[in-house]
């Protein structure tokens, strides 16, 4: 086999081995999102929370978002923590932000109240 033949061979490899990853990278993401919650804030005011993909960081998984129910007397609104697949509209459990939408990102502690309530609401 020529040497010309080899890097061909090479290349093609390469090329499959990127295709596949690209064709189950939905099912990596999942594998690999980590097990760091982050917050997202967003232009639009939307604040996110979920698990970053180590090798697309404008991509969260596991996402949850904060509602408010406005109240019905002089009382403050009432925020709660919901999971984005949960809207009403059926959205998939991983969402992709436009990286030039990020004002901020922060990783959540481990003694952050919102990482509680989801791992209290993943029991």
């Amino acid at each position: 086999m020529s040497k010309l033949n080899k890097i061909l061979l090479a290349i093609v490899i390469v090329l499959l081995v990127v295709l596949a990853f690209m064709l189950w990278k939905p099912d990596v993401a999942k594998m690999v999102s980590g097990g760091s919650y982050y917050a997202v804030y967003l232009t639009s005011g939307d604040l996110y929370f979920g698990k970053m993909v180590w090798y697309s960081p404008d991509v969260l998984t596991d996402v949850y978002l904060i509602q408010t129910n406005q109240a019905t007397s002089k009382d403050q609104p009432q925020l709660k923590l919901v999971k984005f697949s949960d809207a009403v509209w059926g959205p998939s459990d991983e969402l992709k932000i436009n990286e030039k939408d990020i004002l901020w990102k922060t990783k959540l502690s481990a003694n952050s109240q919102v990482l509680k309530l989801i791992n209290g609401s993943q029991q």
